[in-house]
């Protein structure tokens, strides 16, 4: 297990999501030459395929039908409209 894995199990409320969110924001200004991808759309690919991919393999560990993804949903959108 690495660190992100770690900071990722402690995501357990909204302060904690924002705190990881944080830490992904200055993880890609100091480093951002470990991302695969430095674009919003080639991002939000890599986000779709890995959902697509992940949920169907033996790894999965995640209960695709016990997620609210209305609220992930309104969360990305909100990144493109709000100041």
């Amino acid at each position: 297990m690495n660190d992100w894995d770690k900071y990722i199990d402690s995501v357990t409320d909204k302060e904690s999501l924002l705190h990881f969110m944080k830490m992904l924001i200055n993880d890609y200004r100091k480093n951002p030459q470990e991302w695969e991808h430095d674009s919003i759309d080639e991002y939000l690919d890599a986000m779709m395929a890995w959902v697509h991919d992940f949920s169907k393999c033996k790894y999965n560990d995640i209960d695709w039908n016990n997620i609210d993804y209305s609220v992930i949903a309104r969360i990305l959108y909100s990144g493109k409209i709000y100041e």
